[in-house]
């Protein structure tokens, strides 16, 4: 019965942890960065801690589109993987690469020359405001710099190639530290720049990973063999194919990113106490996930791949043997976090509200990661990679604005009700989404070939 619907195979886990593993680092990374900002910031109070989340949630939304390119392209690129073309699949990152960087651009022009007008939208507390602008028009300086080698990074892993990012990451990520502590404190002889200062940082790092990637591209890698000069010549056959499979995860991610983003607009009303809390139950949870993270990576790929391949039926035990990890995954999760709130929330100098608010989040966040595991790599890994991007558009777009946001305007704006149910019930689509996806997986539809013989 197992061997019928499960792949329990060594070159199977050996694929799935050859993608998962640098993931996984590199998601520590992310989380180590994040951390310490978290940390430096943290020690200002609790206004920084707020202005550095609202300010940085333009830059999330834009990197919420860039991952919806990238991701898009890479429904297609990991099947023409599967059959080995590469010349398409150089065509497909052109497109990618030039939308992004005309959106990358727009989006930096708006929050560096704007950045007092689209902060009154988050929150109208004066102090967070300026804090929070600040922050915004310093790291829009490092947009279009993210968003280029953000895609690359992204759409060389549908190849299978997560070493480079991985090693980028970890440089960025001394370079990121680095630049903080001087500027955030003034160390150096540099001014004491707080808020502004972890911007700098961040700004610096995002330059020093485009810098990287483009020696990657031009005098290393050689098995796709794109280069950036290259995404003006698009090959106008491929552009309708890129539109109908990559449109719904760009809109699934555009559409999860403004839901989160006016998520932090409500917190953003409902005070600055719940904002900081909230800030630092993220980073916990950024911890506890990087393999889950890890498998819905590693999920699209071989899914896509298995089926570019021509492989169906392995395709189908695959996504079953992913879910099994997924939900094994979304314990340790839960254990991670209950190990962790206590000894995390003492490194942090906020108010007393706010560390027990924040504690009393993780408790639920723990909760609820098994159900959220299953959720996340259905999603964003055996439905992208199957080339099912409709169904994942409808199932997370729908659940943040039907069901995350409406509940958190009734919970956080109306009920006033503690700040553990506040968030919980904005993490509830999770178990109305879990039933849709599992039917849908189980029945095998899920599965669609997105290339063409005469690409």
């Amino acid at each position: 019965m197992f061997k019928d619907k499960f792949l329990f195979e060594k070159t199977f886990f050996k694929q799935v942890f050859a993608i998962v593993l640098p993931m996984a680092l590199q998601n520590v990374i992310s989380f180590g960065v994040n951390a310490m900002d978290s940390i430096m910031l943290g020690s200002l109070g609790d206004i920084a801690v707020s202005g550095a989340n609202l300010g940085g949630q333009p830059f999330f939304l834009m990197s919420m589109v860039g991952f919806g390119l990238a991701g898009g392209g890479s429904v297609l690129i990991s099947q023409y993987w599967g059959q080995g073309n590469k010349e398409v699949i150089r065509k497909v990152m052109r497109i990618s690469m030039l939308a992004i960087t005309v959106v990358a651009a727009l989006a930096a022009v708006l929050c560096f020359f704007f950045p007092y007008q689209v902060m009154s939208l988050y929150t109208h507390e004066a102090e967070v405001q300026q804090a929070a602008a600040g922050y915004l028009r310093v790291i829009s300086i490092g947009f279009v710099f993210y968003a280029v080698a953000n895609n690359y990074m992204n759409s060389l892993r549908a190849v299978e190639n997560v070493k480079m990012s991985t090693i980028v990451y970890a440089m960025s990520f001394f370079v990121n530290v680095f630049f903080n502590y001087i500027f955030i404190f003034g160390k150096f002889g540099a001014p004491e720049m707080g808020v502004v200062g972890a911007a700098m940082g961040t700004t610096i790092a995002r330059i020093f990973e485009f810098v990287c990637v483009t020696f990657y591209m031009y005098f290393v890698e050689k098995k796709i063999g794109y280069k950036m000069h290259c995404m003006f010549k698009i090959d106008m056959e491929l552009v309708p194919d890129f539109i109908r499979y990559a449109l719904p995860v760009i809109g699934n991610e555009m559409i999860w990113g403004l839901g989160a983003t006016v998520t932090s607009m409500i917190m953003g009303r409902i005070g600055s106490t719940f904002v900081a809390a909230n800030s630092i139950v993220n980073v916990v949870a950024q911890l506890a996930q990087v393999f889950i993270f890890g498998i819905s990576n590693a999920a699209a790929v071989i899914c896509g791949k298995t089926i570019g391949e021509g492989m169906r039926d392995r395709a189908q035990k695959a996504a079953h043997t992913l879910l099994l990890m997924a939900f094994a995954f979304g314990i340790i999760s839960a254990a991670v976090i209950l190990l962790l709130r206590t000894p995390f929330l003492t490194i942090y100098d906020i108010t007393p509200q706010a560390k027990t608010s924040a504690y009393n989040m993780m408790f639920v966040l723990a909760l609820t990661q098994p159900i959220a595991a299953i959720d996340i790599i259905s999603i964003i890994g055996i439905l992208r990679g199957g080339g099912d991007t409709r169904l994942a558009l409808a199932l997370d777009g729908g659940g943040m604005w039907i069901v995350n946001i409406p509940m958190g305007i009734l919970t956080g704006l109306v009920l006033k009700i503690p700040a553990q149910w506040i968030f919980l019930s904005m993490r509830s689509d999770s178990f109305v989404k879990i039933f849709i996806e599992l039917k849908r997986i189980t029945s095998g539809r899920w599965i669609r070939s997105v290339t063409r013989d005469d690409a």
